[in-house]
Parts: structure tokens; C-alpha cells; sequence
């Protein structure tokens, strides 16, 4: 049986942490207390997630809590053991640091200050000695965590997915009216919501620009398949965050435009498993002049397949830009037997750069890898994307698929995929075609 993560943890830690008694401790060596020294640390560092609402997509992804002194001290010795492993807060790259605005992680100064407040029986201190509380968007925008969109576009009709749904691949398709966008816009950020808590295992939004004969987006998206959805806005899935593009860079939307929600459900099947769905999508207007135009891609292989009890094996894809190309975000995605990603460049010149490399890669949270600045490719170097997959008996016992198939390219959650997902841009007035070649798998 899959366990959604942050569950298994739950478990673990009621078992392992019982709730710290009453401190009876001496006071530790820095005197460390919890309003005074650890509080500003959960505030930077773990409050985003770890609160009644989080960023991701299948709701909170942590199981618990940690808005109050009452609602960490429970946890501080799972706390003190999280921190000290490097497990929490979680961020999965190995390389480059410092370059993602995202990048998660501990000084050693702050993981030492954690283990000894813990050590000292993980005293309160003085609640005048807090910092002032951290509030979150979503307060006062209506739960979205970009801020309060210009425009939010639904599903016209709320969608039940029966309770005897495995996997359901579905999309919902909204036209949009006058009254909807009278105008063609620059969007500077959008947002996604499923509407279905803990049942996504993906979603996609795409941009389709009206057409000028009668047909329908229905019929073009089952005429065209891939190719009839248009402009990809973005993916998600669980652990990931919304972005909001930098200063002079966007994504035009064109009046009369059909916003086409791909979605990708998976739950257990059986009796009260069946719920209601109705996927939404904000949209932020960039009022600025916009200097770069943004695309988001992926860079994949389609036509692997993974042998039978195979514990380490590479599926590889790259791509060519043919303009100098602004690189934004990274997002590797695979499903359950994926467990390491990379991303390389090979520049003209032969020299090459890492540019991601995640070596503990998980379906359970895929981290959206966004640059604090954006990043020039120039024209002719090649991206490469690397993934590897685990289809051992021992990660289909823990991840509950079969082992002695050999999965390829597909939607289900017991297929596999092999997509990195890259977010660049070009300048507007430096090319008016398509900016990379096909991409060459391996």
C-alpha cells in the first residue's frame, strides 16, 4: 500500500518521540530557549509548510503543525533528529548551492542551537523575547500564496471522481468570454489549485489561442493530442510552488484564449473514496513593459523502457537552444521506481557545467528549482537531462508496484516518465520562432 508522505512520518515519530515531559533540565550552555532562538529559525525555515495551510498541492505536505511553542515542543526531539540528519527543512539537490532563491537548509550554528534547546528539555523562555509572528499571503488573497490575482479561471462544473478510480486521466477545458479577459495581457505569475486535495498526482494548465474556424478545443485536442493543448503554462505535483516570473520577463495571454486543465488523479479505489473536483488557475498581470518572452517546456524521452529487476537505470534526452536562452526553473519529474535526476550543459565550446543534480529524487515531493537570477544559456549549448529509476524487488515492496514488468513512457502512476521540466525565456525582439531543436534521447 502507497503512503503519501509526511504519514509514514507521522507514524514513525508517535512511535519513536513520546512528548517531551515537563523540563526538569538545567539550563543548557547557550541558554537556549524556544521564543528567543528557535522560534526565528522554524519562522524561516519550516513555517511555509509545516502550518493549517500550506504551498503544496495535495494540501499541506507536513503532517503537523509548528504555528505555537504548544504545538512544536511535542515534536522537538523528532525535530532535533530531522535537523541533524539534513532530512528537514527538505531540499533535494545535492549541487549547485547558492544559485536557487528556494534552496532550503541549516547553518551548522542553527542546527546546534535546535539540538541544544532540545538537550536543555526544550524550555519556552520568555514569550516577550519573540519575534513578531509571520503571516502568509494566503490570509488575506484568498489562499493564494503568490498574493491576490488579477484573474482566477475555473472549471465551469465541479467533477466527482467515482470511488472505483485507480488512475484518471481527464481534461477540462474553459473558453474564455470577453467578460472573462476582454483584452490580450502579460502574465507575470499564475497558481494552480486542484480542488482535490491528496488525490492529484499531477496538474497541468495550457493556453490554446482561439481558432478561427468552428471547431471545437475538444475535438482539437483529440485530433492534435500533445500538440492541440497549446502553450504550457506549467506541471505541479505534490511539494511544489507557484512562481512569480522576474522584472521585464512574461507570458502573453490572448483574449478569447480555452484554458485546458490536465489533470492526473490517483487514489485507492473502494467504497467513500470518491470525491469532488474543481481544478482553478490565478493569474497575475505584468503592468510593466515585458522585454523577455517566457516558455515553459519539457525536455524528454518518451521511448524507454526500464528491464525487469533493474536497480540503477539511466534514461537520458537532450536538446540544443538555437538562441541565447534565459534559463528560470527546473522541475525533474518521474513517478514511482525515479530516483535521481540531472541536469548538465554542454556549452560550444565543449566546456561543461552541472547545472541541477538531485540524487535523492522523490514522486512524493518534487521540488519546483527556481534561480535567483535568471541564467544565460547562449545559443548552441546543449541541455542534457538524466534520470535514474529503481526497479528492484526491494523499491516495489516499499513503493507498491511490480518489478518484473518493464514500464515505458505512460500516464498512469505505475507507468514511468522521463521529463525535465525547464521554464527559459528570449528576448522578444530577438527571434520570433521556436528557440531549441528536438530533443535527441538516449
Amino acid at each position: 500500500m502507497r503512503i503519501p508522505m509526511g504519514t509514514s512520518v507521522v507514524v514513525m515519530l508517535l512511535t519513536v518521540f513520546p512528548v517531551l515531559a515537563a523540563s526538569s533540565h538545567a539550563a543548557n550552555e547557550a541558554d537556549a530557549t524556544y521564543y528567543s532562538d528557535v522560534l526565528p529559525i522554524i519562522q524561516d525555515n519550516c513555517q511555509s509548510c509545516h502550518r493549517a495551510e500550506g504551498l503544496n498541492l495535495g494540501g499541506v505536505v507536513a503532517p503537523m503543525p509548528f504555528m505555537s511553542f504548544e504545538e512544536t515542543r511535542p515534536w522537538a526531539r523528532a525535530i532535533a533528529r530531522k535537523v541533524q540528519a539534513h532530512e528537514m527543512p527538505p531540499w533535494f539537490a545535492s549541487a549547485p548551492t547558492g544559485v536557487f532563491s528556494n534552496e532550503r537548509g541549516l547553518t551548522d550554528e542553527e542546527i546546534g542551537t535546535i539540538v541544544s534547546w532540545v538537550d536543555a528539555g526544550a524550555p519556552a523562555g520568555d514569550k516577550a523575547d519573540a519575534p513578531a509572528p509571520r503571516y502568509f499571503d494566503e490570509a488575506t488573497s484568498g489562499g493564494w500564496s503568490l498574493g491576490t490575482p488579477d484573474f482566477v479561471f475555473q472549471v465551469e462544473e465541479p467533477y466527482f471522481i467515482d470511488d472505483d478510480i485507480y488512475d484518471l486521466n481527464i481534461s477540462f477545458f474553459k473558453t474564455l468570454t470577453e467578460a472573462d479577459l476582454p483584452d490580450d495581457v502579460w502574465i507575470r505569475g499564475w497558481e494552480f489549485k486542484t480542488g482535490a486535495d491528496g488525490v492529484a498526482h499531477h496538474m497541468c494548465g495550457f493556453v490554446r489561442a482561439s481558432r478561427k474556424d468552428d471547431t471545437s478545443i475538444e475535438d482539437v485536442v483529440a485530433e492534435e493530442g500533445a500538440a492541440g493543448t497549446g502553450q504550457l503554462l506549467t506541471c505541479i505535483a505534490e511539494g511544489a510552488e507557484a512562481v512569480m516570473l522576474p522584472d521585464g520577463f512574461g507570458l502573453q495571454l490572448e483574449a478569447a484564449s480555452t484554458i485546458i486543465f490536465n489533470m492526473h488523479y490517483h487514489k485507492r479505489p473502494g467504497p467513500d473514496t470518491g470525491v469532488w473536483t474543481q481544478p482553478k488557475i490565478a493569474f497575475f498581470v505584468e503592468e510593466r513593459p515585458v522585454r523577455y518572452r517566457v516558455t515553459n517546456d519539457s525536455i524528454g524521452n518518451t521511448g524507454f523502457e526500464i528491464p525487469p529487476n533493474h536497480a540503477n537505470y539511466r534514461v537520458g534526452t537532450s536538446r540544443t537552444l538555437e538562441s541565447d536562452t534565459y534559463v528560470l526553473t527546473y522541475w525533474p519529474h518521474g513517478h514511482l521506481r525515479a530516483k535521481a535526476s540531472r541536469y548538465t550543459a554542454i556549452y560550444p565550446d565543449g566546456r561543461e557545467e552541472l547545472l541541477l543534480d538531485v540524487p535523492g529524487y522523490s514522486q512524493d515531493w518534487q521540488e519546483t528549482y527556481k534561480y535567483k537570477e535568471p541564467k544565460l544559456l547562449p545559443k548552441g549549448t546543449r541541455i542534457g537531462v538524466s534520470m535514474w529509476y529503481d526497479n528492484s524487488p526491494e523499491r516495489a515492496a516499499r513503493y507498491d508496484f511490480r518489478s518484473d514488468e518493464s514500464p515505458g513512457h505512460g500516464p498512469r502512476t505505475d507507468d514511468e516518465m522521463s521529463l525535465g521540466f525547464i521554464g527559459y525565456a528570449v528576448e522578444i525582439e530577438a527571434t520570433d520562432t521556436d528557440t531549441t531543436t528536438t530533443d535527441q534521447q538516449n
